[in-house]
């Protein structure tokens, strides 16, 4: 299943990327999300860090921790996660967090997200949910930039990437 979304954030592309990669944080604002735990925090480079992390999600009768890694490339305004490890319920996840800046300091977010779980019925069920749930998610994220991030550019101009 793949999901692509691109939306106009008022808010700088370096704070976004902060939110994004503060994963700790996640129950707090994600409804579905009951834990996070991070396993190891490494900095291969200066301007990469690098998380192992377990996400415990609940939503509705389906109760699932699964590992992921978590790169933030501030150089490149880009978050990749990737699953790790065997376990669980999801056998592929590919989620890309890109954060353009705008001529304005706002930025311009493009989010993709590739998963496959390993049980058909439940490739099934969350097939017909999954442009939702990357819409809710979405929606979290952008509230939480309102709480937490200091707004930024101008809501009437239509702009470009710099």
């Amino acid at each position: 299943m793949r999901i692509h979304q691109q939306k106009r954030l008022f808010h700088r592309p370096e704070d976004l990327l902060d939110m994004v990669i503060d994963v700790e944080n996640y129950p707090k604002f994600i409804n579905f999300i009951s834990s996070v735990r991070i396993l190891k925090r490494e900095t291969p480079s200066p301007n990469v860090e690098a998380l192992t992390v377990d996400v415990a999600v609940q939503y509705k009768f389906i109760s699932e921790t699964f590992r992921s890694l978590a790169t933030a490339d501030r150089e490149n305004l880009r978050i990749q996660i990737i699953k790790a490890g065997h376990g669980g319920a999801v056998r592929n996840l590919n989620n890309t967090w890109m954060f353009h800046p705008l001529s304005d300091g706002s930025t311009q977010l493009d989010f993709s997200l590739d998963v496959a779980l390993k049980a058909a019925p439940l490739q099934f069920l969350i097939r017909r949910k999954i442009d939702g749930a990357a819409t809710s998610i979405m929606n979290a994220f952008e509230r939480r930039a309102g709480q937490i991030c200091e707004p930024t550019g101008d809501m009437s101009q239509d702009l470009r990437v710099v």
